[in-house]
Protein backbone atom coordinates (compact mmCIF):
# COMPACT_ATOMS: atom_id res chain seq x y z
CA UNK A 1 0.00 0.00 0.00
CA UNK A 2 1.31 3.47 -0.88
CA UNK A 3 1.68 5.80 2.12
CA UNK A 4 -0.70 8.31 0.53
CA UNK A 5 -3.62 5.84 0.22
CA UNK A 6 -5.15 6.55 3.64
CA UNK A 7 -4.53 10.27 3.29
CA UNK A 8 -6.33 10.46 -0.06
CA UNK A 9 -9.13 8.24 1.25
CA UNK A 10 -9.80 10.44 4.28
CA UNK A 11 -9.03 13.90 2.89
CA UNK A 12 -10.60 15.52 -0.18
CA UNK A 13 -8.28 17.72 -2.23
CA UNK A 14 -5.13 17.07 -0.20
CA UNK A 15 -3.15 19.39 -2.48
CA UNK A 16 -6.08 21.60 -3.40
CA UNK A 17 -8.62 21.34 -6.21
CA UNK A 18 -7.21 24.02 -8.54
CA UNK A 19 -4.51 23.14 -11.06
CA UNK A 20 -0.96 24.30 -10.46
CA UNK A 21 -0.73 28.00 -11.42
CA UNK A 22 2.37 27.50 -13.60
CA UNK A 23 0.40 24.97 -15.67
CA UNK A 24 -2.51 27.37 -16.08
CA UNK A 25 -0.20 30.23 -17.05
CA UNK A 26 1.55 28.27 -19.81
CA UNK A 27 -1.10 25.77 -20.94
CA UNK A 28 -1.64 27.57 -24.24
CA UNK A 29 1.86 26.46 -25.30
CA UNK A 30 0.87 22.77 -25.22
CA UNK A 31 -0.13 21.12 -28.50
CA UNK A 32 -3.79 20.23 -27.77
CA UNK A 33 -3.61 17.21 -30.08
CA UNK A 34 -0.77 15.67 -28.07
CA UNK A 35 -1.06 13.28 -25.13
CA UNK A 36 0.03 14.55 -21.72
CA UNK A 37 1.62 12.50 -18.94
CA UNK A 38 0.89 13.46 -15.32
CA UNK A 39 3.49 11.70 -13.14
CA UNK A 40 2.34 11.30 -9.52
CA UNK A 41 -1.07 12.68 -10.44
CA UNK A 42 -2.50 12.46 -6.91
CA UNK A 43 -6.21 13.21 -6.83
CA UNK A 44 -6.08 14.50 -10.38
CA UNK A 45 -6.38 18.28 -10.23
CA UNK A 46 -3.86 18.87 -13.05
CA UNK A 47 -5.02 15.93 -15.16
CA UNK A 48 -8.61 17.19 -14.94
CA UNK A 49 -7.54 20.66 -16.06
CA UNK A 50 -5.85 19.38 -19.21
CA UNK A 51 -8.55 16.83 -20.01
CA UNK A 52 -11.27 19.46 -19.68
CA UNK A 53 -9.41 21.50 -22.29
CA UNK A 54 -9.75 18.55 -24.69
CA UNK A 55 -6.42 16.82 -24.22
CA UNK A 56 -5.83 13.11 -23.70
CA UNK A 57 -4.02 12.52 -20.41
CA UNK A 58 -2.17 9.54 -18.97
CA UNK A 59 -2.38 9.94 -15.18
CA UNK A 60 0.13 7.83 -13.24
CA UNK A 61 0.37 7.26 -9.50
CA UNK A 62 1.65 4.63 -7.05
CA UNK A 63 -1.42 5.16 -4.88
CA UNK A 64 -4.30 2.83 -5.74
CA UNK A 65 -6.67 5.24 -3.99
CA UNK A 66 -5.46 8.15 -6.12
CA UNK A 67 -6.03 6.13 -9.29
CA UNK A 68 -9.50 5.08 -8.07
CA UNK A 69 -10.53 8.66 -7.38
CA UNK A 70 -9.24 9.97 -10.72
CA UNK A 71 -11.00 7.14 -12.55
CA UNK A 72 -14.27 7.87 -10.77
CA UNK A 73 -14.26 11.54 -11.78
CA UNK A 74 -13.09 10.86 -15.34
CA UNK A 75 -15.81 8.27 -15.91
CA UNK A 76 -18.53 10.43 -14.35
CA UNK A 77 -17.69 13.53 -16.37
CA UNK A 78 -16.45 11.80 -19.52
CA UNK A 79 -12.82 12.95 -19.54
CA UNK A 80 -10.15 11.36 -21.75
CA UNK A 81 -7.93 10.21 -18.90
CA UNK A 82 -6.16 6.86 -18.82
CA UNK A 83 -5.03 6.06 -15.29
CA UNK A 84 -1.90 4.01 -14.64
CA UNK A 85 -1.34 2.43 -11.21
CA UNK A 86 2.44 2.38 -11.31
CA UNK A 87 5.62 4.12 -10.44
CA UNK A 88 7.35 6.08 -13.18
CA UNK A 89 10.12 3.48 -13.50
CA UNK A 90 7.60 0.94 -14.83
CA UNK A 91 5.92 3.26 -17.31
CA UNK A 92 5.21 1.91 -20.79
CA UNK A 93 5.37 5.20 -22.68
CA UNK A 94 3.15 6.53 -25.44
CA UNK A 95 4.50 5.80 -28.90
CA UNK A 96 6.08 8.98 -30.21
CA UNK A 97 6.41 10.48 -26.75
CA UNK A 98 4.35 12.96 -24.77
CA UNK A 99 3.58 16.53 -25.77
CA UNK A 100 3.50 17.57 -22.11
CA UNK A 101 4.82 15.99 -18.94
CA UNK A 102 3.73 17.19 -15.49
CA UNK A 103 5.86 16.49 -12.40
CA UNK A 104 4.35 18.44 -9.52
CA UNK A 105 5.34 17.61 -5.95
CA UNK A 106 7.24 14.39 -6.67
CA UNK A 107 10.92 15.34 -6.47
CA UNK A 108 10.80 16.16 -2.72
CA UNK A 109 9.67 12.56 -2.04
CA UNK A 110 12.47 10.93 -4.08
CA UNK A 111 15.94 9.82 -3.10
CA UNK A 112 18.69 11.31 -5.25
CA UNK A 113 19.15 8.16 -7.32
CA UNK A 114 15.45 8.16 -8.13
CA UNK A 115 15.59 11.82 -9.12
CA UNK A 116 18.28 10.84 -11.63
CA UNK A 117 16.10 7.99 -12.91
CA UNK A 118 13.16 10.39 -13.31
CA UNK A 119 15.32 12.78 -15.34
CA UNK A 120 16.39 9.91 -17.60
CA UNK A 121 12.78 8.85 -18.16
CA UNK A 122 11.65 12.37 -18.99
CA UNK A 123 14.46 12.83 -21.49
CA UNK A 124 13.40 9.55 -23.12
CA UNK A 125 9.64 10.11 -23.41
CA UNK A 126 9.25 13.89 -23.94
CA UNK A 127 8.37 14.43 -27.61
CA UNK A 128 10.08 17.02 -29.83
CA UNK A 129 8.67 20.46 -28.95
CA UNK A 130 7.10 18.85 -25.89
CA UNK A 131 6.85 20.80 -22.63
CA UNK A 132 7.94 19.74 -19.15
CA UNK A 133 6.19 21.34 -16.15
CA UNK A 134 8.12 20.55 -12.99
CA UNK A 135 8.51 21.71 -9.38
CA UNK A 136 10.81 20.92 -6.45
CA UNK A 137 11.60 22.13 -2.97
CA UNK A 138 14.77 24.20 -2.54
CA UNK A 139 17.29 24.53 0.24
CA UNK A 140 15.65 27.87 1.12
CA UNK A 141 12.56 25.94 2.28
CA UNK A 142 11.67 26.80 5.91
CA UNK A 143 11.80 23.09 6.85
CA UNK A 144 15.25 22.44 5.37
CA UNK A 145 17.29 23.22 8.49
CA UNK A 146 15.00 21.11 10.70
CA UNK A 147 15.37 18.12 8.40
CA UNK A 148 19.13 18.57 8.20
CA UNK A 149 19.34 18.68 11.98
CA UNK A 150 16.83 15.96 12.90
CA UNK A 151 16.84 13.46 10.02
CA UNK A 152 19.61 11.32 8.51
CA UNK A 153 21.28 12.80 5.45
CA UNK A 154 21.44 10.00 2.85
CA UNK A 155 22.95 12.09 0.06
CA UNK A 156 23.37 15.76 -0.81
CA UNK A 157 20.44 17.68 0.75
CA UNK A 158 18.39 14.47 0.86
CA UNK A 159 17.17 13.32 4.28
CA UNK A 160 15.32 10.32 5.68
CA UNK A 161 13.22 10.11 8.84
CA UNK A 162 13.22 7.16 11.24
CA UNK A 163 10.01 5.87 9.63
CA UNK A 164 11.43 6.06 6.13
CA UNK A 165 9.98 9.35 4.85
CA UNK A 166 12.32 11.05 2.37
CA UNK A 167 12.68 14.77 1.76
CA UNK A 168 15.05 16.00 -0.94
CA UNK A 169 15.92 19.64 -1.57
CA UNK A 170 17.60 21.17 -4.61
CA UNK A 171 20.18 23.92 -4.65
CA UNK A 172 19.41 27.26 -6.34
CA UNK A 173 19.41 26.75 -10.11
CA UNK A 174 19.62 22.97 -9.82
CA UNK A 175 16.15 22.15 -11.17
CA UNK A 176 16.82 23.71 -14.56
CA UNK A 177 20.38 22.32 -14.56
CA UNK A 178 19.01 18.77 -14.36
CA UNK A 179 17.82 19.16 -17.97
CA UNK A 180 20.65 20.80 -19.96
CA UNK A 181 19.18 19.67 -23.28
CA UNK A 182 15.87 21.48 -22.77
CA UNK A 183 15.07 25.12 -23.47
CA UNK A 184 13.94 27.26 -20.54
CA UNK A 185 10.49 28.75 -21.13
CA UNK A 186 9.95 29.77 -17.51
CA UNK A 187 11.94 29.45 -14.28
CA UNK A 188 11.18 30.80 -10.82
CA UNK A 189 12.52 30.21 -7.30
CA UNK A 190 11.19 31.64 -4.05
CA UNK A 191 8.70 31.12 -1.24
CA UNK A 192 5.34 29.74 -2.28
CA UNK A 193 2.01 30.81 -0.77
CA UNK A 194 0.86 29.68 2.66
CA UNK A 195 -1.49 26.71 2.42
CA UNK A 196 -2.85 23.69 4.29
CA UNK A 197 -3.14 19.99 3.43
CA UNK A 198 -6.59 18.99 4.64
CA UNK A 199 -6.94 20.11 8.26
CA UNK A 200 -3.17 20.18 8.83
CA UNK A 201 -1.18 23.18 10.02
CA UNK A 202 -0.30 26.09 7.70
CA UNK A 203 2.73 25.41 5.51
CA UNK A 204 4.91 27.44 3.20
CA UNK A 205 7.52 25.89 0.94
CA UNK A 206 10.66 27.09 -0.74
CA UNK A 207 9.77 26.31 -4.33
CA UNK A 208 11.59 25.92 -7.62
CA UNK A 209 9.38 25.70 -10.69
CA UNK A 210 10.18 25.44 -14.37
CA UNK A 211 8.61 25.04 -17.78
CA UNK A 212 11.10 23.50 -20.19
CA UNK A 213 10.77 22.60 -23.88
CA UNK A 214 12.48 19.98 -25.99
CA UNK A 215 13.89 21.65 -29.14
Amino acid sequence: MDRYDDYYRSTPDVFGSAPNPVLVQHAELIDPSATALDIACGQGRNSFFLARSGMTVHALDLSAEAVRQVNAVAEKVGLAIRTIHSGFADLQPEAGGYGAILVFGLIPDLEREHVAALVTLIEKVLAPMGLLFITAFGTWDPAFENHRREWTEESLNSFCSLDGVVRTYLEPGELVALFPGLEVVHSWEGLGPEHRHGDGPPERHGLAEAVLRRP
